[in-house]
């Protein structure tokens, strides 16, 4: 079967515009660094890509989340550090206002210190954070977590709503601490009971509050420890989303990633062709033939 010229030069342009097509197609890879430039181009391998991309967003997500909860229980750290050395100091006291040696003036200094001492905690009850938010009282973050009444009657004043962040695809972690974790209001009132016996009682009445004062060290001591205990479990968590970031880094390299050396030699190879095609076309277009077909 004998080809027209006319068909000569179409199916030998048709070539060449598919050759240049892919020329242009693998010098805008080599520009952008990406295997595919467009999901029809394979459609298995784009959406893996966006699956991946998305979970690398939710690790950026989750990380975003830590660094607030870290944020925060590291100003409870702070807080809770100082109550618990206060209530040492108040217990202190409390030992050596119960000597029995000691005379009226002398336990009445010790009281002024113990009222100095519950003053402090309480405000440091009441402590906020950088955006003016109080930290322990719950999601009631406007209001204080203790106050007190003018007959000198201390209240919890928050709510019991706890702070939950996403950490992971499946995985919500607490972050907060309650007013009513550290201190009830009965410990206040048992601190001021304290002072009264210091002020009026003998030592006896000193050494029974010790009880007391024993029993508020030790809440705060697991209030304490449950903070330790998140932070802890933050710090491993980050440890988690680190490691999950990395992988999917990899994975996202290996199936996004344009292998350049590869691609050189392709488009090395394909302008090769494109010549070489172009060249024959030329070249066989002169030939006399094409005058008489």
């Amino acid at each position: 079967m004998r080809i027209s010229t006319s068909q000569y030069y179409q199916v030998n342009a048709e070539q060449m515009q598919a050759r240049q097509n892919k020329v242009a197609e693998m010098q805008a890879k080599l520009g952008s660094g990406k295997q595919i430039l467009h999901p029809s181009e394979n459609p298995t391998k784009a959406d893996l890509i966006s699956r991946l991309q998305s979970a690398k967003e939710r690790q950026e997500v989750y990380t975003k989340n830590i660094d607030a909860a870290e944020t925060r229980l590291t100003s409870e750290e702070t807080v809770l550090t100082s109550m618990t050395q206060i209530m040492q100091r108040v217990t202190e006291l409390t030992i050596q206002g119960g000597n029995d040696t000691l005379g009226g003036p002398d336990r009445a200094v010790i009281a002024a210190e113990i009222k100095s001492l519950r003053n402090e905690l309480l405000n440091l009850t009441n402590t906020r954070d950088l955006n003016d938010n109080y930290i322990f009282s719950g999601n009631k973050t406007s209001s204080p977590a203790f106050v007190e009444s003018a007959s000198g009657v201390v209240a919890y004043n928050g709510d019991y709503g706890r702070f939950e962040v996403n950490v992971s695809d499946v995985r919500r972690m607490e972050v907060n601490t309650l007013g009513p974790d550290m201190f009830s209001s009965s410990d206040f009132a048992a601190l001021d009971d304290l002072v009264a016996k210091l002020q009026t009682g003998q030592g006896a009445d000193v050494r029974a509050a010790l009880t007391t004062v024993n029993a508020i060290n030790d809440r705060l001591t697991i209030s304490y420890g449950a903070m330790a205990g998140r932070i802890a479990e933050i710090d491993s968590q980050r440890a988690v989303i680190e490691d999950t970031t990395f992988r999917l880094d990899e994975l996202l390299m290996r199936e996004e990633d344009l292998d350049y050396a590869t691609a050189v030699t392709e488009l090395t190879q394909e302008s090769v062709a494109l010549q070489a095609l172009q060249a024959s076309f030329v070249k066989l277009s002169q030939l006399s033939l094409f005058n008489y077909l």
